[in-house]
């Protein structure tokens, strides 16, 4: 009885969230994918084994890179089909941004901007469009093509979820990029999709210093030797609590399990093929060639 007043009140929230918060239109899912399959290349250190075992199938799928894999030069190697910006703090306005943002932000686009020398599709959340920044950033370079998706959280009953996930109206709590990147290829109609690089093992590199800050290491494949652990922040440079940290890993963990049921109901096949991974809601499986 508690969990279905629990699913009552979660799936009337989302609900509510959806009608105000997500466009009905213009959404990605009115995009289609041109191939069966992709490669979703997820920022984890042990991407750059993945990168070497793979460097054959890599040719033969479409490539989803997320974050800031832009700032490595393997993004003019393998000039990705789309790359995935999801973080709403991106898009807003400067006076609202900590300085450690701003940098990140010009960072990435900026990158972005001079790098790319080939067709590539940016997916981005709608608020994007609203950003004068992201709208500047468009016209410097025409072969940047943005499309747009919802990611307003969406909980409760299964059946609810799986209607809006359908429509491209939401998604489980996004609070990893991994979790818009794969609702976003499953709706673009991809049939297969691998995730390699997506480690996840964030869980032994926390702790708790002498001063009762919690500190966690997030290693990538690009700075793997030089990062160290840090407070984790949002975008006004509030240290967040241990206990937020791993309330927002327990989500990310807990999303892959709703997409895994909402991958399956769409004959969808997601597989992980991370040399290592944490994630334990889809099937470990090598990325084949394609004949």
């Amino acid at each position: 009885m508690k969990l279905f007043l629990n699913n009552i009140l979660s799936s009337t929230s989302s609900i509510f969230k959806v009608i105000i918060l997500s466009k009905f239109f213009g959404v990605l899912k009115t995009k289609k994918a041109t191939k069966n399959s992709c490669i979703i290349l997820g920022n984890g250190p042990s991407l750059t084994k993945s990168l070497v075992k793979y460097q054959d199938q890599l040719k033969e799928y479409d490539l989803v890179c997320v974050n800031n894999f832009v700032i490595s030069d393997i993004y003019t190697c393998l000039k990705p089909t789309y790359y995935i910006l999801a973080a709403p703090i991106l898009y807003l306005h400067e006076a609202k941004l900590s300085s450690l943002y701003l940098e990140l932000r010009n960072q990435i686009f900026s990158n972005i901007q001079e790098k790319t020398s080939w067709n590539l599709t940016l997916m981005v959340p709608f608020v994007a469009k609203k950003s004068n920044y992201f709208n500047l950033f468009l016209t410097n370079n025409p072969l940047i093509k943005p499309i747009y998706f919802n990611q307003t959280p969406v909980e409760g009953f299964s059946s609810i979820n799986k209607l809006i996930f359908n429509l491209g109206l939401g998604m489980p709590r996004p609070h990893n990029i991994m979790i818009p990147a794969i609702m976003n290829c499953i709706n673009l109609n991809y049939k297969y999709i691998y995730l390699i690089g997506a480690d996840h093992s964030w869980l032994p590199d926390i702790n708790v210093n002498e001063k009762n800050e919690a500190l966690v290491n997030q290693k990538h494949f690009y700075d793997e030797n030089e990062s160290r652990p840090e407070k984790m922040q949002d975008y006004i440079s509030r240290p967040r609590k241990l206990h937020e940290i791993i309330h927002k890993f327990y989500l990310t963990f807990k999303g892959y399990w709703i997409i895994k049921e909402y991958a399956a109901n769409k004959n969808v096949s997601v597989y992980n093929a991370s040399e290592i991974s944490m994630i334990d809601a889809f099937e470990r499986k090598e990325i084949p060639e394609i004949n």
